[in-house]
């Protein structure tokens, strides 16, 4: 039987948990393993066999495309803070030259 990594360990999963619910199952199906180890299974309990390469075009297609948009969005994200942060401190700082200004004129007077 032809699995991948995952569907192996699935199996493995569920066979430790039929072991644990009831040992005396479990027993059975693995004498049943032992008598007929190299019994291949019916066709139509087998997966068909996919090419490997299958899924992986569509998902680096769509990662070509994702990396770069969250790329931008962060660099926007990160320009926007910078824009709060220093639009604000700035305008302060003119506002309190121009005060100081005035307060001077004002002393002067």
């Amino acid at each position: 039987m032809n699995l991948n990594y995952r569907q192996q360990h699935q199996l493995r999963r569920l066979e430790a948990g039929l072991r644990r619910a009831d040992p005396h199952l479990g027993a059975m199906f693995g004498i049943f393993g032992r008598l007929y180890p190299h019994q291949g299974l019916p066709g139509w309990e087998q997966q068909p066999r996919m090419p490997s390469s299958r899924g992986r075009i569509p998902r680096a297609i769509r990662w070509i495309f994702a990396a770069p948009v969250a790329v931008a969005t962060a660099i926007g994200v990160l320009l926007s803070k910078a824009v709060i942060v220093v639009v604000p401190t700035a305008q302060a700082r003119k506002f309190a030259h121009v005060h100081e200004q005035t307060a001077r004129e004002q002393t002067q007077q």
